[in-house]
């Protein structure tokens, strides 16, 4: 049932989504307690809500422009059950903030493969790239993602390769400003002193470890099913899953780098993985193991939401 639901998109689909995710949201910011203490504290909590939110649509929106599943709302359905199943990345209002920027970013850079606009692409995606590192410093390194759709779809022209460097100018200027009148100007030096102390997994509590380790290796394989499934289709589409295949590298690399947040950063990669889950699913032909695995992935995201409730 639930794969024929979710097999079209249909307005419907985003109310339960929405709704559903609302509801997680709402349960892990109670849980943590303290949440609503500071009224600051709570606009930030707002401003995590509005991305994440708007996020869910923006997912559905690129997939589908970009016919990077078939026409259902699958992709949507899988980034809102992998935020469930992170619920760290649900109480991190800079994070969801810092990944709403990206998969602007990636918005622009996806449709890259049209050929049309391109130095106003490059440049809305250095753009939102420089935008969500004001969050989440690391997030920097997504400027390499940039360069390499250059070089997939137009390296012949050298000026396109010095368009990201015209957005950060644009973007360090402005933020710059905005912190001087603000009367903090060291911030952004402050900020970007990037330390390289990447995560030491003896440090990640046992539970999250397990989670974050099924995750990897259960989207892995989904992907690699999704290759071998693409392996028949047009150069075009195949070089579309490369890149996104190296956007989850870097998603996940930033997590690695991010070190206390290693967890909730996990979220950059949930673009990727979303395509690569709903790919795996319109791999299978029989509807009733298809309402399986969604079920099934469905009940455990949901079971470690509560679970991590207990062993924390």
């Amino acid at each position: 049932m639930i794969s024929s639901l979710f097999g079209k998109t249909r307005p419907v689909n985003y109310i339960l989504v929405l709704s559903v995710v609302f509801i997680f949201f709402s349960l892990a910011q109670l849980h943590q307690g303290e949440a609503f203490a500071l009224s600051s504290h709570f606009l930030w909590i707002l401003a995590g809500l509005c991305s994440l939110l708007l996020s869910l649509f923006l997912v559905n929106f690129i997939v589908q422009r970009n016919q990077l599943t078939a026409a259902d709302s699958y992709a949507m359905l899988f980034y809102a059950q992998f935020c469930i199943l992170f619920q760290e990345f649900l109480t991190d209002p800079i994070v969801l903030m810092a990944a709403f920027f990206l998969l602007l970013a990636q918005r622009r850079l996806i449709s890259m493969k049209s050929l049309k606009n391109l130095k106003e692409k490059i440049f809305d995606a250095a753009l939102y790239i420089f935008v969500a590192s004001l969050f989440v410093n690391w997030t920097l390194l997504f400027i390499l993602i940039v360069w390499i759709y250059i070089y997939f779809y137009t390296p012949k022209k050298i000026n396109y390769w010095l368009i990201p460097i015209a957005a950060a100018v644009t973007v360090a200027l402005t933020s710059w400003s905005v912190f001087f009148l603000s009367g903090d100007p060291q911030y952004l030096f402050n900020h970007f002193a990037f330390s390289l102390e990447p995560i030491k997994i003896a440090e990640v509590p046992t539970f999250s470890a397990v989670k974050t380790a099924g995750f990897l290796i259960l989207i892995s394989m989904a992907g690699i099913v999704a290759f071998i499934k693409q392996g028949k289709s047009g150069q075009g589409r195949l070089t579309q899953l490369r890149l996104l295949v190296i956007a989850w590298i870097a998603g996940i690399a930033i997590a690695f780098l991010t070190g206390e947040r290693f967890i909730s950063a996990v979220g950059f990669a949930f673009l990727a993985s979303a395509v690569f889950a709903a790919r795996y699913v319109e791999s299978i032909r029989k509807d009733f193991i298809k309402d399986i695995v969604m079920y099934g992935f469905t009940a455990v995201s949901i079971l470690v939401f509560f679970l991590e409730w207990v062993v924390k």
